[in-house]
C-alpha cells in the first residue's frame, strides 16, 4: 500500500510538473489542451494516493467527483477544495482552448496536491 501511494504521488507530480513545463513556453505555444488533460490526471492521482494511504479503494476510471467524496468521508478538511468544474469532462479540445481554464485547472492540481500532502 505504501509503495502504490508513493508511486501515486509521483506520477502526479510528474504529471503537474508537465503541465507547468508547457505553461513555460511563449504563450501562442502553449497546448492549453495538454497542460488541463496533465492537471486533470494528475488531480485523480493525487486523490488517489488519499485515499490508497487510508486504506479506501481507489479505480483510476473513477469520476472526480467520486474520489473527492471519498475524500471528505475520511477527511473534512476535503470540503474545502472546490473541484466542481471537473466533474463533467470532455474530450473536446475547444472546452480547454482558453487561458483562463488553463489557469483553472492548474490551481484546482496545485490546490489538491497541498491538501494531499498536507500543506
Amino acid at each position: 500500500m505504501e509503495q502504490m501511494t508513493k508511486t501515486l504521488l509521483e506520477t502526479a507530480d510528474e504529471l503537474l510538473s508537465r503541465a507547468n513545463e508547457e505553461l513555460c513556453k511563449p504563450e501562442e505555444d502553449v497546448v492549453h489542451y495538454s497542460v488541463c488533460q496533465n492537471a486533470y490526471n494528475a488531480i485523480v492521482n493525487y486523490l488517489g494516493s488519499f485515499l490508497v494511504e487510508n486504506g479506501a479503494e481507489f479505480d483510476k476510471s473513477s469520476n472526480v467527483a467520486d474520489l473527492l467524496s471519498s475524500c471528505r468521508a475520511i477527511d473534512k478538511r476535503f470540503n474545502e477544495l472546490h473541484l466542481a468544474p471537473l466533474y463533467h469532462p470532455t474530450q473536446n479540445e475547444d472546452v480547454w482552448m482558453s487561458l483562463d481554464t488553463v489557469n483553472s485547472f492548474m490551481a484546482m492540481a496545485t490546490n489538491t496536491r497541498n491538501m494531499v500532502i498536507g500543506k
